[in-house]
């Protein structure tokens, strides 16, 4: 097909598409001459994709093109492997996490400056509609940056926002690896009941496990130092 015809399949525009081409998202067209090439499935199927992953899962294009090209990355992207459980899942993790509250109001009960609350959301660990409305979920975020602070994580330490970044950048990667295993392990092989079943009761077990490791890696490091500390004493 020509771009043209790509275009109107993918709904993405030529710039984009070629801006794709050049960072190594989409795979060289087939030349057919000087002045022409020719696309094929996989460009809208990946096109798609990116689309798809941008849109409702707002990964960065760096995320993306590393599942896109790892062994199989499409597969697990594919819409018709277990078509309803995106919709059915959310329904039953939101559970009344995106019940909508007024950001000013939230902050004000937190406490929360305005400065500290844009820069949580230019950072995108929350977000706030353009009515100012932000979920509870994200209430709840809030509102468990304002304990650390009151605890004593401060910006004054070294606690800031950006600091504290790389939380953002462990959940975006670690949830990554988890819908891939997840999608690849139960697509084909299990009914999509089955597989909602799954994901939902996985979830709080997958959270207590991750609790779990998180602790005893923070013991074995603690312990370390000891060592350290002993063998210098």
């Amino acid at each position: 097909m020509r771009m043209r015809e790509l275009e109107q399949a993918s709904g993405v525009g030529r710039e984009t598409i070629r801006y794709y081409i050049r960072e190594g998202l989409l795979p060289e067209p087939k030349r057919t001459s000087r002045n022409s090439a020719a696309y094929n499935a996989e460009h809208v199927t990946r096109l798609r994709a990116i689309k798809r992953l941008q849109e409702e899962r707002f990964l960065p294009l760096a995320v993306i093109r590393t599942l896109l090209d790892s062994a199989d990355g499409d597969r697990w992207l594919a819409p018709d492997a277990f078509p309803m459980l995106d919709a059915l899942l959310a329904a039953r993790l939101e559970a009344g996490g995106l019940a909508r509250l007024p950001a000013s109001e939230v902050a004000e009960q937190l406490g929360i400056e305005r400065r500290i609350l844009d820069e949580h959301v230019a950072m995108g660990m929350v977000s706030i509609d353009a009515d100012g409305m932000l979920t509870s979920r994200d209430a709840a975020i809030l509102g468990a940056f304002k304990e650390l602070n009151d605890i004593g994580f401060t910006e004054e330490l070294g606690f800031s926002n950006v600091q504290m970044g790389f939380y953002l950048e462990f959940i975006e990667w670690v949830t990554n690896q988890e819908m891939r295993l997840f999608l690849q392990g139960t697509a084909g092989h299990v009914s999509e009941a089955q597989a909602l079943d799954m994901a939902e009761r996985g979830v709080s077990v997958i959270n207590e496990l991750l609790s779990q490791l998180r602790t005893r890696a923070l013991l074995k490091k603690l312990g370390e130092r000891r060592r350290v500390a002993n063998d210098n004493s």
